[in-house]
């Protein structure tokens, strides 16, 4: 067989033992097993993330949600949104979502920015993963622009 054939031949099999959700510029393993044993939670709650937690987040029309601020890609009043409050320690965290959607971290009157950004469209447990710096102190995860009514959340201090 000539080699051109051959790699051909082969490039679809190798294609197909990629590591499920490797598409990620971090590991997520461990949000996507949390987030498979989590439980369901009504939007508005207060999470202990220490150093992580899992939930699968209720949600509620956007204009219910209780935003501490408008979210920054605006949505529809109708829309499925929600939010989650906890208390971070200093340093960068991460917070990793099912599905794609629009997520905002609100510290002190003002949306923290993203440190990174990393998705995988094809990973079944995990869409979205964002890294934010945060301070000492009352932090509040906003979500909104979801496809469903829930969805899981992994929140994890990375670094104090």
């Amino acid at each position: 067989m000539p080699l051109a054939a051959a790699l051909l031949a082969v490039g679809p099999a190798l294609a197909g033992d990629a590591e499920p959700c490797s598409g990620f510029a971090w590991d997520v393993r461990a949000d996507i097993a949390a987030v498979a044993a989590a439980e369901m939670t009504p939007s508005g709650s207060e999470i202990r993330p220490a150093p992580a937690t899992a939930v699968r987040l209720l949600l509620v029309d956007a204009g219910k949600a209780g935003f501490a601020l408008p979210p920054e890609q605006a949505q529809s009043p109708a829309a499925p949104a929600g939010t989650l409050r906890f208390v971070a320690r200093a340093g960068v965290w991460r917070v990793t979502t099912t599905e794609r959607l629009w997520f905002d971290v609100v510290q002190d009157g003002r949306s923290a920015k993203p440190l990174g950004f990393s998705g995988d469209p094809t990973c079944e447990g995990a869409r979205k993963s964002v890294r934010f710096e945060l301070k000492d102190g009352p932090a509040t995860l906003q979500v909104s622009g979801s496809p469903s009514r829930t969805v899981g959340v992994a929140v994890t201090a990375e670094r104090p």
